[in-house]
């Protein structure tokens, strides 16, 4: 089954990669060391650039799709941001 088969599937693990992203950019250093942080997201942005052009543009309209939805002010901006954060696109037109 291809992904794009499932598009549920696509929707969670986004949501599960953003929310670990989420964890790691907002914790305390009492909570997670800095530089442990700093290379999780640096792996996730590793990740995301290894994706194909047309699943990228697939990351990012549902990206959109989640911030549209996202009643908490702070991680609806977090979700605007997270595509060029992440490296999905080049620039951050938010």
């Amino acid at each position: 089954m291809a992904v794009n088969e499932s598009p549920e599937l696509v929707k969670r693990l986004l949501e599960t990669v953003v929310a670990f992203t989420w964890f790691f950019d907002t914790c305390d250093e009492s909570v997670v060391d800095d530089d442990t942080a700093v290379k999780q997201l640096e792996q996730a942005s590793y990740f995301m650039s290894r994706l194909s052009g047309a699943d990228k543009l697939r990351l990012v309209e549902e990206l959109a799709a989640m911030a549209t939805s996202e009643t908490d002010p702070e991680y609806r901006q977090y979700l605007k941001k997270f595509a060029f954060t992440v490296g999905l696109v080049e620039t951050d037109e938010d």
